[in-house]
């Protein structure tokens, strides 16, 4: 028996009266009516499982906060499901209405169950790119229609506001390691958006979603880019299978103060060139923007991911309670692998050697379990020495040599030496349990590095000093996350997206409301963004 859906999907004028619980700012998402908060939860790092991911996301919907932003892959799913608890939970008691809320999820993605499913088919997926053993990509419509009813199923809804397809720059992407021509790689993807968007007008006129668009990270980059994505070409599309009427009507892209390609990019564009803002602004439609606090830099002659926040004590406290939590799933995940394959997995001479398994007679599981091996439980253990060892660990650079040096190169040579051994159910069981394994030691990476990061404070202090002077006054004494945020607002977007996995983050946003200067319309300017941009310009810290 099915489990039962919200009925109902975000009205205009609902949303009208979700947003203004929130108290100041609120912005209509282009064409499509929806009002919204002008900062929106992010789904990105948020599951089911996790009381304190749920506690955060009612707090932000009880606070006014009335757009949430997942994705069919966040999480393996778990991001939806997440949703689709939270939200139930606070129509059932009362405390919202469905109406309120403008939900938008995102589909393209095949990576762990997703991807495991999508391999168990009869007939597989068509115009599935694939880019790694354990991450493909497709926007093809059959695809399409399967992500959404799974979709549908984990929210617990009967319509979805918004879906947007996720990242289809992956075919350029793949086009271009092909050494296709890129001329040809860029008529074959807007071929596929005119196919997918054929498509959800379909599932807009059967009542399945409101509206659909793009969220890419191709918008912002130069037009000479190798997966530079033309927004001029999605609106192209979609006018081209919808008419005037089309849904297309929204898009999403990164933007913070160190990455402002969405307002400084130009591309060509009918009238001339513009910015992907502006054509957004042209066509009326909605724009989310991502990662307003985690921006790529040049730090110590690398590319780096940088937190534009300041860090208090209590923001101190929860970057360690992510460790703690983090750790916890990684432990979680060893105990799992020490219970299951690697209890019945050998590692004697000769099994796990790379390649081994493919010469053997008898198969590779055959070859794993050779009786004169031992068992692999030890082979990934790196929750429990890394709750041991970084205790001891007092700065940055001790823990990424720790890491680069030691964890990764480890995992690496690791888990591609039992990819390459293993065939069958093993590997199928291996490379799910990887998946989320390899995930999870990913967010207890950065977890540690937020933790220990010192030095990122110390250039968040100097990057607070930078952009002050082109702030109002009052913004001035704030923290800086929310002046990062504020910031972003003085441009024409929607919405925000901000992670909150945390209630403490929540807190912080739902405080930008209280702030003397209020959240002043896209067309107030209160901030100068170009003069910002100029100041900042590509930053490098030798």
């Amino acid at each position: 028996m099915s489990e039962p859906r919200l009925s109902g999907a975000a009205t205009a004028e609902g949303t009208r009266r979700g947003a203004e619980s929130f108290g100041a700012g609120a912005r209509t998402l282009g064409r499509t009516g929806y009002v919204v908060s002008p900062v929106g939860f992010g789904g990105y790092r948020v599951r089911d499982d996790s009381p304190l991911h749920r506690r955060a996301l009612a707090d932000a919907l009880r606070g006014g906060i009335n757009l949430v932003d997942t994705s069919t892959n966040y999480g393996d799913g778990r991001s939806e499901a997440l949703v689709g608890m939270v939200l139930a939970n606070l129509v059932q008691q009362g405390e919202l209405r469905r109406e309120h809320v403008v939900v938008v999820s995102k589909a393209g993605y095949l990576q762990g169950q997703n991807l495991a499913r999508a391999k168990a088919r009869p007939q597989p997926f068509p115009q599935v790119v694939s880019l790694r053993d354990d991450l493909c990509h497709c926007i093809h419509p059959e695809f399409l229609r399967a992500q959404l009813d799974e979709s549908l199923g984990r929210l617990g809804l009967h319509r979805l506001d918004v879906l947007l397809l996720h990242n289809p720059e992956y075919y350029l992407e793949d086009a271009h390691a092909r050494g296709e021509d890129p001329v040809v790689a860029r008529e074959e993807l807007r071929a596929r958006l005119r196919a997918a968007f054929a498509h959800l007008e379909q599932e807009v006129a059967d009542g399945r979603i409101g509206w659909y668009g793009v969220s890419s990270n191709g918008f912002v980059l130069d037009a000479s880019h190798p997966t530079h994505t033309s927004l001029t070409d999605v609106v192209t599309a979609a006018r081209a299978v919808g008419g005037e009427g089309h849904h297309l009507g929204v898009v999403q892209m990164p933007m913070n103060l160190l990455e402002l390609g969405a307002l400084t990019h130009r591309h060509p564009a009918q009238g001339g060139e513009r910015s992907p803002l502006q054509v957004a602004e042209a066509e009326d439609l909605g724009v989310l923007t991502n990662r307003p606090l985690n921006a790529w830099g040049r730090l110590d002659g690398r590319d780096r991911l940088m937190r534009l926040a300041d860090q208090s004590r209590s923001e101190a406290a929860a970057r360690m309670a992510e460790v703690e939590d983090a750790l916890a799933r990684v432990r979680k995940l060893e105990a799992q692998w020490a219970t299951g394959l690697g209890q019945r997995l050998r590692t004697g001479p000769g099994a796990m050697a790379e390649g081994a398994a493919a010469r053997s007679g008898e198969g590779p599981e055959a070859a794993a379990q050779d009786d004169e091996g031992d068992d692999a439980v030890d082979l990934f253990r790196w929750g429990r020495e890394l709750a041991r060892a970084l205790p001891q660990i007092g700065s940055i650079e001790q823990w990424q040599a720790l890491r680069h040096e030691v964890v990764a190169a480890h995992l690496a040579k690791t888990s591609g030496t039992l990819l390459a051994a293993l065939e069958g159910e093993p590997r199928e069981e291996f490379a799910r349990w990887w998946e989320a394994y390899g995930t999870s030691m990913h967010e207890l990476f950065v977890a540690v590095e937020h933790h220990l990061g010192r030095r990122h404070r110390a250039l968040a202090a100097e990057l607070a000093q930078r952009l002050d002077p082109h702030l109002p006054a009052p913004w001035r004494t704030l923290p800086l996350a929310r002046k990062v945020v504020l910031s972003l607002l003085s441009a024409p977007i929607s919405s925000v997206l901000v992670g909150m996995r945390q209630p403490g983050y929540v807190a912080d946003m739902l405080s930008l409301r209280e702030h003397p200067v209020r959240l002043l319309s896209a067309a107030a300017g209160a901030a100068d963004l170009s003069a910002i941009a100029a100041s900042f310009g590509p930053w490098t810290v030798p």
